[in-house]
């Protein structure tokens, strides 16, 4: 009796353990660990004019993939049958993005649901809320085989693109509104079910949404660009293939996108791309690679949240 009540209480520890934060905190203990030994040679980085140059084009293509971000999340919500005439998308995710940055990694989800629900139907509120990041999941999948052309790979990730056929989207609305409609919009009659219920007409409408993909595949493209700047600056971009650090930029990213505890990936994203790339690159000019695109991502998500601000402010 005794062996069993410790074994409940060694399960029952367990799960209570918060495994994002917990991988969260050891992405960082790796980063941490792997700053502090190449502490001087970081210290030599040199950032001259050309340098700039590169993060600064490393801006314009992060800064540019949130636009495009934008639109394919627009795209989305008019192939799920959102009217989106009477809202300003672009706009609303441009001004929630920074969000993203909050403790808890969801109130621009938040942000952007309370907004949309004012126009749209409390159900197509939420499934455009709950199905942006599965497309940001598929569009990076799709780029993950490229770094070796692996047939296995490709076949896995590619079939991701699987997910939005109706039946299996239908299945994935359904989960996803279970696990995380409460924590998105903590309204109270989510609780009887109607809503979970009515989602099998809506997603069956639903056609395709090759444009949305093709747009989210751009992003993360352009999203790679600027990434590609800040390691060209640093003069060890062509130690390795465009093939191989497009892959594993996307592989990162992703694990990014659904991992961390902390906001924007911060860590996560980092880690995996310094455990993967290490052995290939000089580890001091990628770990420099690595925190000014930190930089620059923060950067230009802050300019892009900034658009409609100033726009407003100089009446343009």
């Amino acid at each position: 009796m005794i062996k069993i009540k410790r074994n409940d209480f060694v399960f029952g520890m367990i799960y209570k353990i918060n495994i994002k934060l917990l991988i969260t905190l050891i992405c960082f203990v790796f980063l941490g660990t792997s700053i502090y030994g190449n502490f001087d040679s970081l210290s030599n980085q040199v950032i001259g004019r050309l340098e700039i140059i590169w993060l600064l084009g490393g801006i314009l293509f992060s800064f540019l993939s949130i636009i495009i971000n934008a639109y394919a999340w627009k795209l989305l919500i008019n192939n799920i049958g959102g009217n989106t005439k009477n809202l300003y998308i672009i706009k609303i995710f441009l001004a929630t993005n920074i969000y993203k940055y909050l403790p808890g990694g969801i109130w621009h989800f938040v942000s952007r649901f309370n907004t949309l629900r004012l126009e749209l139907s409390t159900e197509k509120s939420l499934e455009s809320i709950l199905l942006e990041p599965l497309l940001m999941l598929v569009a990076g999948l799709i780029l993950i085989p490229f770094g070796s052309f692996n047939i296995v790979i490709f076949i896995l990730c590619w079939l991701s693109t699987l997910f939005f056929l109706p039946s299996f989207r239908q299945f994935l609305i359904k989960k996803l509104k279970v696990i995380k409609a409460n924590i998105i919009t903590n309204i109270d009659h989510l609780k009887d079910r109607k809503l979970l219920n009515n989602n099998q007409n809506s997603s069956n409408r639903m056609l395709y949404p090759y444009k949305p993909l093709f747009v989210e595949i751009i992003f993360v493209l352009t999203r790679f660009l600027g990434f590609l700047c800040c390691i060209n600056a640093f003069s060890i971009g062509s130690l390795v293939s465009q093939g191989e650090l497009i892959s594993t930029f996307s592989l990162a990213w992703i694990i990014g996108l659904i991992v961390p505890a902390a906001p924007g990936g911060l860590g996560v994203f980092e880690s995996v791309i310094l455990f993967s790339l290490g052995s290939y690159l000089p580890e001091a000019s990628l770990l420099a690679a690595l925190l000014c695109y930190r930089l620059v991502s923060t950067f230009a998500d802050i300019l892009a949240a900034l658009i409609y601000p100033v726009k407003e402010l100089f009446k343009v």
